[in-house]
C-alpha cells in the first residue's frame, strides 16, 4: 500500500487534466460510467473474497468518481463495524482514531456512517448536513480536504461495507451526476460483499489459540501475547497503514464502540465483534475497560461456527422462513417434525428445502448443515 501523500501538496493526474480542459469549477461528463457499472455487476457475481472485491471495485469507482483520497471497508451487516477487509489511499493515518471516536461518541452527527446507513439514500454529501458535521470540520482543518462523499453499501437492512471519498481544496467539488452514479454503484458493491461472506476458514483448521492485548486511549498497544500479535498481523491491510504498534482499523472501530458503550453514548453495549483476516479466517474480539484505568483489555480468538453462522446464512439471502427451516434441519428434524413446529404443511416445508438447496448450492441436508453451520453450531430459538 502506498504511503499517504501530504494533504494539500499532491496534484493528481486526473485533476491536472480537468483543470486544463474545463477549469476548476466544473467536471467533465461522466465517462465510462455505464461500462464501469457493468464491470461492478460482474465483480459482484464472481467468487471473490471481500478484499479482492473491494480492490477491484474501487478501481472502477475511481475511474468515474475520482478522488484525492479514499477509504473503503467491509462491515458486519448486523453492527456496521469494520470486519477486516478494506483499502485506504492517501488519507492521513493520524485521522483514523479521531474519525472513529466521532463516529461513536458524537451521537447527533448526521454525516456518521451509522446515520447514512439508516437514511433514505446510500450516498451522502456535505450538503446533506446543513447543520455541519463536527467530524468533518476537524478532518478538513487537519488535512486540507474540502469535499467528501460517504457511502453505505447496503442490501435491505444489512450494511456490508462503507466508503469515504475526499477531494482537496483545489479540486472541483463532487457533482450531482457523480453522486447519482455512486448511489447506483453502492448496492452492487454491497451484493458482492454479501456474497463474499460465504468464504472463510473454519476455526478448527486455524491452529492458533486466543490472544490478549492491552490498548490505551490513543489506540496504542501497551502489551500483547504472542498469539495476539500473530492475529493482528493477519488483519491486513490496515497494519501496513498504521504499524503494528497500533490496532488495525477493524479492531480500532470496535474499541471505539466499546468506549462509547462504557460512556453510555451508544444504544447498547458491544461485548463481541467479528473480524476476518486476509486469509479469510473469522475471529471474535471482545473487550472491557480495566478497573481504575482508561485502558482496554482486548481478547482475540478464532470464531466458532456458531459465531459466524448468522453471517453465512445472510450471505445466501435466505428468507426468515427459510432460515427457520434451515435451523430445524441443523437440529436433525425431518419434514414431518418441522411442519407442525413452524405451522406449515409438509408440502410447503419441502418447497422451502428445495429453495434453500438451490440458494446454498447443495444436494442434501447433510451438505447444507456442513456448509452453513459446521460442527459448532448451537441452534438459536426458532421464530414460530
Amino acid at each position: 500500500m502506498r504511503a499517504p501523500a501530504p494533504a494539500g501538496r499532491r496534484v493528481t493526474t486526473w485533476r491536472r487534466l480537468v483543470s486544463r480542459a474545463y477549469g476548476r469549477e466544473a467536471m467533465p461528463a461522466l465517462r465510462g460510467s455505464a461500462s464501469a457499472l457493468d464491470a461492478l455487476r460482474r465483480l459482484a457475481d464472481d467468487d471473490l473474497c471481500a478484499q479482492e472485491l473491494l480492490e477491484e471495485s474501487v478501481r472502477r469507482i475511481d475511474r468515474v468518481v475520482p478522488s484525492d483520497g479514499f477509504f473503503v471497508a467491509a462491515t458486519d451487516p448486523q453492527t456496521t463495524l469494520c470486519i477486516g477487509p478494506g483499502l485506504i489511499r492517501d488519507l492521513p493515518p493520524d485521522q483514523c482514531k479521531p474519525t472513529w471516536d466521532h463516529e461513536f461518541l458524537v451521537p447527533d452527527d448526521a454525516f456518521a456512517f451509522r446515520h447514512i446507513a439508516r437514511g433514505p439514500r446510500a450516498v451522502a454529501g456535505l450538503d446533506d448536513v446543513p447543520g455541519g458535521s463536527p467530524r468533518w470540520s476537524a478532518f478538513a482543518a487537519a488535512t486540507g480536504f474540502r469535499d467528501e462523499l460517504r457511502a453505505a453499501f447496503s442490501v435491505g437492512d444489512g450494511v456490508y461495507g462503507i466508503g469515504q471519498f475526499d477531494r482537496l481544496g483545489d479540486a472541483p467539488p463532487f457533482t450531482g451526476e457523480e453522486r447519482a452514479w455512486l448511489e447506483r454503484a453502492a448496492p452492487v458493491v454491497a451484493r458482492g460483499l454479501r456474497r463474499a461472506l460465504r468464504k472463510g476458514t473454519p476455526a478448527e483448521t486455524v491452529g492458533r489459540g486466543p490472544g490478549m492485548l492491552v490498548v490505551d486511549t490513543a489506540g496504542r498497544i501497551l502489551s500483547a501475547t504472542a498469539e495476539a500479535e500473530a492475529w493482528l498481523d493477519e488483519l491486513d491491510p490496515w497494519i501496513g497503514h498504521r504499524g503494528l504498534a497500533h490496532l488495525p482499523l477493524s479492531a480500532d472501530t470496535y474499541a471505539a464502540a466499546v468506549r462509547a458503550a462504557a460512556a453510555g453514548r451508544s444504544d447498547a453495549p458491544l461485548p463481541r465483534a467479528r473480524l476476518c483476516t486476509r486469509r479469510g479466517t473469522w475471529l471474535v474480539v471482545h473487550a472491557s475497560l480495566l478497573v481504575g484505568t482508561d485502558d482496554l483489555a482486548v481478547m482475540i480468538e478464532p470464531a466458532q461456527a456458531g459465531d459466524v453462522a448468522p453471517l453465512i446464512v445472510d450471505a445466501y439471502a435466505l428468507t426468515q422462513r427459510e432460515l427457520d427451516v434451515t435451523r430445524a434441519i441443523a437440529r436433525g428434524l425431518g419434514t414431518g417434525e418441522i411442519a407442525p413446529l413452524l405451522g406449515l404443511s409438509p408440502h410447503t416445508v419441502r418447497d422451502h428445502v428445495k429453495a434453500i438447496f438451490e440458494k446454498v448450492g447443495v444436494g442434501s441436508r447433510g451438505e447444507l448443515v456442513a456448509k452453513v453451520f459446521a460442527e459448532h453450531y448451537a441452534p438459536p430459538k426458532l421464530h414460530v
